[in-house]
């Protein structure tokens, strides 16, 4: 995904991806590109720092809930200040403008072959579900569905003591800590927030049940009945 206000630079980038035979979408701000993301999952995302009437690093941090893709800065920005927001916010390369193409694309090269890398080793498989530990998000059958970072942290340790009940104080303490000024009932609702994106019927959950008393359990395989008694 090209994020770029500047048609040009975007001209630029899009004949060397069709060079490597990447494919590619490109928008020319940041509203559409947050959009774009909702039907297309980038493998890695090059964006302007400054967009028309739009700042990039703010758009990076709020992209981070969709999608834990590289994303390559292209800016011509050269202070440190800059660069260091830009990768403290999500970042995880930047290119100053002008740029040399055959570089960018080598950045590009070297973060795909190390997210190809990663990915398979990054995967966590149960019985309907796929929790993709890279991209924050898990599989449903053939549907995709991105997570915030609690409300994936949340799936991923129950996911990891499936068919075990885990305590609502241990989530809490895992996720928010110990010195954290949150309320331990924030626990139940990214709970009912994730039953909404994974449960077939959010209202009778087959996946995150509640155990009385004690806190969540996730489901591997059969169903709630299965735990009755």
């Amino acid at each position: 995904m090209i994020v770029d206000d500047d048609p040009h630079i975007c001209e630029i980038v899009q004949v060397y991806c069709e060079r490597e035979g990447f494919q590619f979408s490109y928008s020319h701000s940041g509203t559409e590109a947050m959009k774009l993301l909702a039907s297309f999952e980038p493998d890695l995302i090059v964006l302007d720092v400054l967009l028309a009437n739009e700042n990039g690093i703010d758009w990076c941090r709020n992209a981070r809930n969709r999608t834990n893709a590289p994303i390559v800065f292209l800016s011509s920005r050269e202070e440190d200040e800059v660069k260091i927001s830009a990768l403290s916010y999500g970042g995880d390369d930047y290119v100053t403008k002008p740029f040399s193409p055959g570089v960018l694309m080598a950045k590009i090269k070297a973060h795909l072959r190390r997210v190809s890398t990663g990915r398979r080793e990054q995967l966590l498989e149960l019985p309907g579900l796929t929790l993709d530990y890279y991209a924050q998000s898990v599989n449903r059958g053939s549907e995709t569905i991105f997570l915030s970072r609690k409300e994936f942290s949340l799936l991923s340790y129950m996911a990891q003591n499936a068919n075990r009940a885990v305590s609502v104080d241990a989530l809490f303490q895992l996720i928010w800590g110990m010195e954290s000024l949150e309320d331990t009932r924030t626990v139940a609702v990214h709970i009912s927030n994730l039953r909404k994106k994974i449960e077939a019927d959010p209202a009778n959950p087959e996946r995150i049940v509640t155990i009385r008393g004690t806190g969540y359990m996730l489901m591997a395989k059969g169903t709630r009945d299965d735990i009755k008694g």
